[in-house]
């Protein structure tokens, strides 16, 4: 009963939020900050792993007091324990008490506990401070605009990787459709037809890596910042989003989760492929320092600085995107 009538109440929520999206804006000095969580594995199923969470959301807390960003966004696999429900209230609670917008893509663990990814979809598009929409019964795919001084000056993509294969025979993770590189062709175009044929500069997130980033971290030639301490476990089939993000030329930088012991950026073909930092606690396997990924955009500028704040304030990995390239900054405590 205490689940039905929770759903309701996110069910009626969603009806008042979807007028109400909050806009994004470059501040004053021309920067907008993302800081990216990605696979917070929140698990409220034994009292351990409810220790856990308040670890997790007390860092959660601590992220967006100290960074202050423009917008959250979740790359996957938030709540993967039941109650599923309490655990996305406590996880979007977090962040709305902080007084930061929020997006969310799904992961491949996320709709394995008591709800359904269109359960989920209703709970996240109740909130006031989310800039999702699931008018598909889902997550919908996203574009978000970042309004500068004349007009639109940025572009972020949040798309749905997936979970698993839907192809008989064929293991593994899931992968884009053909619908979705279509739907990102289309919208990439629109923006650059609009802003006079030049691409506005974008970041897409999602949950699960490109094929293209194995590649990419062993190349020798590339700059290589962070670590893989696992392999890469892209989709199983490639769908050429890669390349289409390649030729349409807007997008600068994807990041995403799911390898939780990888949090490297590399460069290719003039895209940064990065991960986020696991953001979770002791709830699944994890072998670096906790922490998140933040990215600082500067309106005006094809490029952005990103980097690792760990769980005691540590910065690591600083570094900036610039002319197709990684440049290694000098680390700031």
């Amino acid at each position: 009963m205490k689940r039905a009538m929770f759903l309701l109440c996110a069910a009626l929520a969603w009806c008042t939020a979807q007028a109400q999206r909050p806009a994004l804006r470059f501040d004053a000095e021309g920067r907008f900050r993302i800081v990216q969580f990605t696979d917070v594995h929140l698990d409220l199923s034994t009292p351990y792993r409810q220790g856990e969470a308040v670890k997790t959301l007390t860092q959660l807390r601590d992220v967006l007091a100290a960074e202050r960003p423009d917008l959250a966004v979740f790359t996957g696999d938030v709540v993967t324990g039941p109650p599923a429900a309490e655990g996305w209230r406590r996880v979007l609670d977090a962040v709305e008490e902080c007084g930061v917008p929020f997006c969310v893509v799904l992961g491949n663990h996320d709709a394995e506990q008591d709800l359904t990814r269109g359960q989920i979809a209703r709970i996240v598009c109740g909130r006031a401070s989310s800039l999702n929409t699931c008018v598909s019964g889902e997550l919908d795919d996203r574009v978000l605009e970042i309004a500068g001084r004349d007009g639109t000056a940025a572009l972020l993509y949040c798309l749905d990787s997936h979970d698993y294969p839907t192809v008989e025979g064929i293991d593994g993770y899931g992968w884009f459709t053909p619908e979705q590189v279509r739907w990102y062709r289309e919208r990439s175009a629109d923006y650059a037809a609009a802003n006079g044929g030049r691409p506005l500069p974008a970041l897409a997130f999602f949950h699960i890596a490109l094929p293209e980033y194995a590649a990419a971290w062993r190349n020798p030639e590339n700059t290589h910042i962070g670590r893989a301490a696992e392999d890469e476990c892209p989709g199983a089939l490639n769908a050429g989003m890669f390349a289409a993000m390649v030729e349409a030329g807007d997008v600068m930088g994807v990041f995403v989760g799911h390898d939780h012991d990888i949090d490297y950026v590399v460069a290719e073909k003039g895209i940064a492929l990065g991960y986020g930092r696991f953001s979770g606690d002791d709830t699944t396997y994890n072998n670096l320092r906790h922490g998140v990924r933040v990215l600082v955009l500067t309106e005006g500028e094809r490029g952005f600085e990103t980097w690792i704040r760990e769980r005691d304030g540590r910065i690591v990995d600083r570094v900036a995107f610039r002319d197709g390239k990684i440049v290694k900054l000098k680390q700031e405590q």
